[in-house]
């Protein structure tokens, strides 16, 4: 019978990512330790500034200068390459190139910085399935428009040569996440990823996430300020404020008894609250 690895999927350790300027040195993360289990979703919760998306950055290496990861540790329990120390790779290493799209994905913030718009989104896609999987370009067109179809895209076949300025925010949020779980990545690293969109079409993202997430069986780190979307599909969360993690827990636990008066004040900012006080 075959063992069943009971480790979490991702363990960050410590982490502590500064940017060195002539001014001196700034923490952007400064200490931050949290776990992410296998199948669950961990939402990783604050204002803009606290460190959110430097964090996820630096779990990718994708840190650029004056910013450079000074300490920790970014264990990743892989199913498919084992235990890999991100933060110890080298920027040449072929491992951190496998890490990158293949056992991590990533959706961006907004699509439009994510998408070249001189190449057709089926293209960007299928290039992705190149990079990572041994396959020719006939194949990797056809997985290409099998998963634009998953992602809810209507007539995949002809929305494979458009570019994405032909395309509403919601549908290249849509192919953006296509883009990102086309591979089977083992984590998806979702980066505000509903905050252009409107109410609607926020609503459909985070449940395509969901659904998607229950077929491929990957982890999720949601990166949002936003609890009721952490509400709506997070089991876990950790709450981030000036670069540290202050607190975290069940999302159940955490909303029924948050303990920290920045969780608090994070929750009595949401309109339903606000509209109960009133």
């Amino acid at each position: 019978m075959e063992e069943i690895d009971q480790r979490p999927l991702l363990e960050v350790l410590d982490l502590r990512t500064s940017f060195i300027t002539s001014d001196g040195v700034v923490p952007a993360v400064d200490g931050v330790t949290f776990s992410i289990a296998r199948g669950r979703t961990l939402a990783l919760v604050g204002e803009s500034g606290s460190g959110k998306s430097v964090t996820a950055y630096s779990m990718l290496r994708l840190i650029q200068p004056p910013g450079k990861i000074v300490g920790g540790k970014i264990l990743l329990h892989s199913s498919r390459a084992g235990e890999i120390d991100i933060a110890q790779l080298d920027e040449r290493s072929g491992t951190l190139y496998k890490v990158r799209g293949g056992l991590i994905s990533m959706i961006f913030q907004e699509p439009m910085t994510a998408l070249s718009p001189v190449h057709s989104v089926g293209s960007q896609i299928a290039e992705a399935i190149l990079l990572h999987q041994r396959t020719n370009r006939a194949e990797a067109r056809r997985l290409t428009v099998e998963m634009l179809t998953k992602v809810g895209i209507a007539q995949p076949e002809e929305r494979f040569d458009q570019y994405p300025h032909e395309l509403s925010g919601g549908m290249r949020q849509r192919v953006v996440i296509a883009m990102a779980l086309v591979c089977r990545p083992e984590l998806l690293i979702a980066d505000e990823p509903t905050t252009a969109l409107d109410v609607t079409i926020q609503a459909q993202i985070l449940g395509l996430i969901k659904t998607l997430q229950r077929e491929i069986g990957c982890s999720v780190l949601l990166i949002t300020h936003d609890f009721g979307v952490v509400a709506q599909v997070a089991d876990d969360v950790a709450v981030m404020y000036r670069g540290k993690i202050v607190e975290q827990g069940t999302v159940r636990a955490v909303l029924k008894n948050p303990q920290h008066a920045y969780t608090r004040a994070l929750l009595d900012a949401l309109p339903s609250r606000r509209a109960r006080v009133a």
